[in-house]
């Protein structure tokens, strides 16, 4: 029981970590690119309502309950006595948890909150484009980092499974 449990934690772990990699990679290879082109009151508001609507019951579970799958992989790894796959399970969720998502939590979301008191009608447009560029250069930074760390939560995560499936009692 405890070794299926493992394989579904850690099958969940790898989803869940590819999925906000994903989501993060998305943003730093495309998403703010593209705002970068648009006239900086058109990109102010397009980010305002992406980070209006991100907060969702389909981006909650992937954001918030990675670490905490990713550890429970973990705990289950080590009962069932795959213990490299355990600690790779750990160091996700503790690279996740403080790469990514503590990144989040303390930058690019008071940007974003910052970024909602704008009132892009009152702007001319070189002072619409001189407040997105500040944010731009500044949340795509602190993207970057959280892309990065997401991505080497997902590559432990990937070396969990494989570890696992190798037999590493």
């Amino acid at each position: 029981m405890t070794q299926r449990l493992f394989l579904a934690a850690a099958g969940l772990s790898l989803l869940f970590s590819g999925a906000i990699f994903g989501f993060f990679y998305a943003y730093f290879s495309s998403v703010l690119n593209g705002f970068d082109t648009m006239d900086g009151g058109a990109a102010i508001e397009a980010m305002n309502a992406i980070n209006r609507e991100v907060r969702n019951a389909r981006f909650f579970p992937i954001f918030f309950l990675t670490p905490l799958i990713a550890a429970t992989a973990a705990a289950l790894g080590w009962a069932a006595g795959h213990w490299r796959a355990g600690l790779c399970f750990l160091g996700a969720a503790i690279v996740y948890a403080g790469g990514a998502m503590a990144p989040t939590i303390l930058a690019s979301v008071p940007l974003n909150q910052a970024l909602m008191t704008v009132e892009t009608q009152a702007l001319s447009v070189q002072a619409a484009a001189a407040i997105w560029d500040e944010y731009s250069t500044d949340w795509s930074w602190w993207n970057g980092f959280r892309t990065f760390w997401a991505g080497l939560a997902l590559l432990l995560c990937a070396g969990g499974v494989w570890s696992a499936g190798g037999r590493d009692r």
